[in-house]
């Protein structure tokens, strides 16, 4: 596992108990995602693999609502998949890094994910891996960041003359490319923060506060100089791209 992806692994490791209370569009996305996958033609009970699961948002919205399915949960960091499995025990939960799986040979008939394959190390090789673990005709359902997350946090870094660790992620048309013949929705979600300080504290207790990778944390100087600049709200506005797409 590299260093990036080991931070990654205790940030959300160390937020899992904080998680909740602060995550309040990562809950709005869950939900819609959820809905759109129940709009889709319903078929038999379905085997279905969710990567990075957090504490369960979309277990929980979802897995109910597929009587007979055989749900496998699975997340990088154990606190989060000990927080999906006392929310919905009835699924099977385990530690998986969902950019790597190694699943042995088992396929699913439906593989969703809310928030979390923005944190692969190489979002088309990911999704490569994922689509291979489809049975013919099934569906990958995936919510991902999109390139204008967060914009006033990076206007407020350029202004105060600090360069943003936001990580690069992807335009709607990228998405679209790594998955031929998908169609790719994009909605902003936006969130008021109180001010610059909490959208911080947002990100640490939501465990998502992990740079670029070779991106240094800021320094104590630069913070600084972005609070002291940072008086009144702030919102702070998600970039969600959502793709449902069906194999052949």
């Amino acid at each position: 596992m590299s260093a990036w992806k080991d931070t990654i692994l205790r940030r959300f490791d160390a937020a899992a108990g904080t998680y909740d209370g602060q995550a309040g569009p990562q809950l709005r996305v869950a939900g819609d995602l959820a809905a759109g996958i129940l709009a889709l033609p319903p078929g038999p009970a379905p085997e279905v693999l969710e990567i990075g699961c957090g504490t369960g948002f979309l277990t929980a919205a979802l897995a109910p609502a597929l009587p007979g399915c055989r749900w496998l949960a699975t997340d990088l960091a154990p606190a989060m998949v000990a927080a999906c499995a006392r929310r919905v025990p009835s699924v099977e939960a385990r530690v998986l890094d969902g950019e790597a799986p190694d699943l042995g040979g088992r396929r699913f008939d439906l593989i969703v994910s809310s928030l979390a394959v923005q944190w692969f190390g190489d979002l088309g090789a990911g999704l490569a891996r994922l689509h291979g673990l489809l049975k013919p005709g099934g569906v990958l359902a995936v919510t991902t960041l999109g390139a204008g997350t967060f914009p006033e946090w990076r206007g407020r870094c350029r202004a105060a003359g600090v360069e943003p660790g936001t990580p690069a992620y992807p335009s709607p048309e990228a998405l679209a490319a790594l998955l031929p013949g998908s169609a790719v929705q994009r909605r902003s979600y936006p969130m008021r923060c109180g001010n610059l300080h909490g959208f911080l504290d947002h990100l640490k207790l939501t465990g998502a506060r992990t740079a670029a990778p070779g991106h240094a944390a800021l320094s104590p100087a630069a913070l600084g100089r972005l609070l002291r600049a940072g008086g009144g709200e702030f919102l702070a506005t998600y970039d969600v791209l959502t793709v449902i797409w069906r194999a052949p």
